[in-house]
């Protein structure tokens, strides 16, 4: 019998509330969450618990390092790692350097559960 374990997402944003509500949403769907709301604790947590994706706010100010930092060390220690990232920004150079690092997608705040949902299930190969 196979025993199937759930998939693995990491939520990374410097705002408390957005990383628990999107932490509980993703829970309710059957994945396996996690949050961080700085650069430095996110990398610890993919290091320990290795999600298969995970959602990076780009801009971080109250954060030791920023979401490209954090997707840049991110796809060092696992490049297969899904990684899409999450801003208010639209500087079309923080895009560019994300797509360089290997960002899977990219999605504008304020984030809209629907449009979140197809895009992980898009890059993810997955439904809920």
């Amino acid at each position: 019998m196979e025993n199937k374990q759930p998939m693995k997402l990491l939520v990374v944003d410097d705002e408390e509330g957005i990383v628990d509500y999107t932490k509980k949403i993703y829970a309710r769907k059957g994945l396996l969450t996690f949050g961080a709301t700085n650069g430095i604790a996110a990398v610890e947590i993919f290091e320990k618990e290795r999600p298969q994706i995970v959602l990076i706010d780009v801009h971080m100010p109250f954060s030791p390092i920023d979401g490209i930092e954090v997707l840049r060390r991110i796809k060092q220690i696992d490049n297969s790692a899904i990684c899409i990232m999450v801003t208010r920004i639209t500087e079309k150079e923080k895009v560019e350097q994300a797509r360089q690092l290997g960002a899977s997608a990219y999605v504008l705040k304020p984030l809209e559960i629907e449009e979140l949902d197809r895009v992980i299930c898009e890059v993810a190969k997955i439904t809920f």
